[in-house]
């Protein structure tokens, strides 16, 4: 049995200018490039918690926005919200915070 004949094909293939060139352009891009693989996968994972980030955002705002409306409304939402959130108290009032540890 003759073996140059069955390793020509792939030894023309292998030596082929185009096959070459290709394979260089790949690996240049994937690996050398200064957008390559590595800077795309960070920016994606960045571009991901940018995302999630702006979601959270968004709910925090109209937390906010709903807050004001019922500020704006009801003033003993305003009284609650001044003891809850900003620990505030009445005149001869003693006010314990309590840390769960």
């Amino acid at each position: 049995m003759n073996y140059k004949n069955t390793m020509r094909p792939t030894k023309k293939v292998w030596l082929n200018f185009y096959f070459i060139s290709i394979l260089f352009f790949t690996i240049w891009m994937f690996f050398f490039d200064y957008q390559n693989i590595f800077v795309q996968y960070s920016l994606y994972k960045r571009w991901k918690k940018l995302q999630t980030d702006a979601i959270d955002y968004t709910f925090q705002i109209q937390k906010i926005k709903k807050e004001k409306k019922e500020l704006a409304a009801n003033p003993d939402f305003l009284e609650q919200l001044a003891r809850e959130k900003y620990y505030m108290k009445r005149e001869k009032e003693d006010l314990y915070v309590i840390i769960p540890g």
